[in-house]
């Protein structure tokens, strides 16, 4: 986590996001980079395509960004300046550039709205940045606060965890944190004990035999109801998911699910890659 990116559409969720990540790379010792991705608009008339001035609006929007991360700094008492790009073109094709050129760990984004995260997530720049970056991506509620990360719920399919990439990913995200992980698997209450289920735990018992964590198995029907509650009872500041085909991350994510999902709105959610 020592390069971190914040992209911006100056958006009153963008910067609260951007104010959220500014306390995380202090508290983490990282560097920061502003993106911000413009749109060259082209006017037609009957006769001819005018195209405006390039120039105008790149500067146009790097004065806007360096002016947001001045105040964002000043805000947050950050004494080392952030790096300030703007880019024209498509956000995620230009972010993928910049990840690679700035060697960014981590990608910190907003989301519109309070409370329903999977309707904002549903079909948004986030969602395409999720399953198409790949590094790690925090998504970061409107009106998140920041304080120090102590409790990490994991989500998944107990079955389908096997040490990877991601769950190392996950481990040094606890160890960096010092925080406790809760690694959840919701059941049906008609759900049956079954041997691979008992191996499964086994295995994850063994994988992070190296750190404080805790299994949990809460029954319900209902995985988002369920994984609400347990955010809830066990006050836990951040929640991960390995966002896959055929997971519960897809199952929650899924459009006939937004109706019912409504994360609380304080949580932010981070998502890791196989």
């Amino acid at each position: 986590m020592k390069n971190i990116l914040i992209p911006t559409d100056f958006s009153d969720s963008s910067k609260a996001a951007a104010s959220y990540a500014i306390e995380f790379a202090k508290a983490n010792n990282a560097n920061i980079t502003f993106l911000h991705v413009f749109h060259i608009p082209m006017v037609a008339s009957e006769a001819t395509v005018v195209m405006p001035n390039f120039e105008a609006l790149e500067k146009d929007s790097m004065d806007a960004l360096q002016k947001l991360e001045e105040s964002i700094r000043l805000e947050h008492k950050l004494t080392t300046k952030a790096n300030c790009i703007v880019k024209p073109g498509f956000l995620i094709d230009e972010m993928k550039d910049v990840i690679k050129e700035n060697k960014i760990d981590l990608v910190i984004m907003g989301i519109a709205g309070a409370g329903k995260l999977a309707e904002v997530l549903i079909g948004s720049n986030t969602t395409i940045a999720i399953h198409n970056l790949d590094c790690e991506v925090l998504v970061v509620p409107n009106d998140s606060v920041y304080k120090p990360i102590k409790n990490i719920a994991f989500a998944c399919d107990f079955i389908k965890v096997k040490e990877s990439p991601a769950i190392s990913k996950i481990k040094n995200w606890a160890k960096t944190l010092n925080a406790k992980t809760f690694i959840l698997n919701i059941v049906s209450p008609e759900e049956k004990p079954s041997t691979e289920k008992a191996i499964a735990g086994i295995k994850l018992e063994s994988i992070f035999d190296s750190m404080e964590h805790s299994l949990h198995f809460p029954e319900n029907d209902d995985i988002t109801y369920a994984i609400n509650d347990f955010v809830e009872k066990h006050n836990i500041d951040l929640l991960i998911m390995i966002p896959r085909k055929h997971n519960i991350f897809t199952s929650i994510f899924h459009k006939s699910n937004t109706k019912k999902m409504a994360f609380h709105s304080h949580i932010p959610l981070l998502t890791i890659h196989e």
